[in-house]
């Protein structure tokens, strides 16, 4: 997947200019890697969930799947992305589990045998077989939130689109999604683009980071780099931070004392024009 100088004005109905969601913003992601969007309220990270997803068009730039424009091509580009909100408003709360994703594989093409066989196969990876024949209003907010990221699997997507997964769950239902998401990166090996405020969430999930501020890229980096850059601005002492806010004033106060933005690269075999 490629984000190549995105920018995303919103407008008014008159098309005069009300806010900047993105500008000017570029990365890249390869099947396998995880790339964590970190940023406070408004830094545009739900802007680019909504891009990648389709549900916006940008006002300038390009963002391909697979090397597939989305805006260009946009049912063929999506065909293999999965999206997982981070709330359960999306699925029916008066249907089972079973009864949602039966409708949710309908929509994507996928019928009889074959939606029984990928369902069942979904259900056993996230360990909800038992919660399949129960209305979603009785579930657990866990629950829902498996039952939402099997719904995003069900195309089998070559990128995975997660906008905060683990909102309002406890410290254990967080450790439990956390450790499903590392077993479809393990066996999936798909690109995965996750949002979230939790710095926490970040390390154990992300191979990169890009860490946004009023729409702009303030770095974007491997986890590693990141943490070294936070402990080099703050002798070493950023690494137990655990809140994003904290972390993202660390990052900034680094960048602040440089020249400007960071720039990094993903790793070799990358072009210059991949990441900023």
């Amino acid at each position: 997947m490629e984000f190549f100088d995105v920018t995303k004005v919103y407008r008014d109905f008159r098309g005069r200019p009300l806010a900047m969601g993105v500008e000017g913003l570029s990365f890249a992601i390869r099947e396998g890697e995880t790339l964590a969007l970190l940023g406070p309220n408004g830094s545009g990270k739900t802007t680019v969930i909504k891009l990648l997803a389709g549900l916006l068009i940008p006002t300038c730039g390009r963002i391909t799947v697979g090397g597939v424009d989305v805006i260009r091509k946009r049912k063929k580009a999506l065909e293999k992305v999965g999206v997982m909100l981070g709330d359960a408003r999306s699925i029916y709360w008066n249907l089972t589990a079973g009864d949602n994703l039966e409708y949710f594989a309908a929509l994507r093409g996928i019928y009889g045998k074959k939606s029984r066989e990928r369902i069942k196969t979904l259900a056993g990876l996230l360990d909800f077989e038992s919660i399949l024949t129960r209305r979603v209003g009785e579930l657990s907010r866990g629950m829902r939130q498996r039952l939402l990221l099997a719904i995003a699997l069900l195309p089998g997507p070559r990128l995975l689109i997660l906008d905060e997964p683990t909102f309002g769950l406890d410290v254990a239902s967080r450790h439990e999604i956390r450790q499903l998401l590392r077993e479809v990166v393990s066996k999936r090996r798909c690109a995965i683009v996750i949002a979230t405020h939790q710095m926490d969430e970040a390390q154990e999930l992300a191979s990169h980071v890009c860490i946004l501020r009023q729409g702009k890229a303030v770095t974007v980096d491997t986890m590693q780099g990141l943490i070294a850059k936070m402990s080099w601005a703050i002798d070493g002492q950023a690494q137990s931070s655990p809140w994003l806010e904290e972390v993202f004033l660390e990052v900034i106060d680094s960048t602040d004392k440089s020249t400007g933005f960071q720039r990094h690269d993903f790793g070799e075999g990358r072009k210059a024009g991949d990441i900023t």
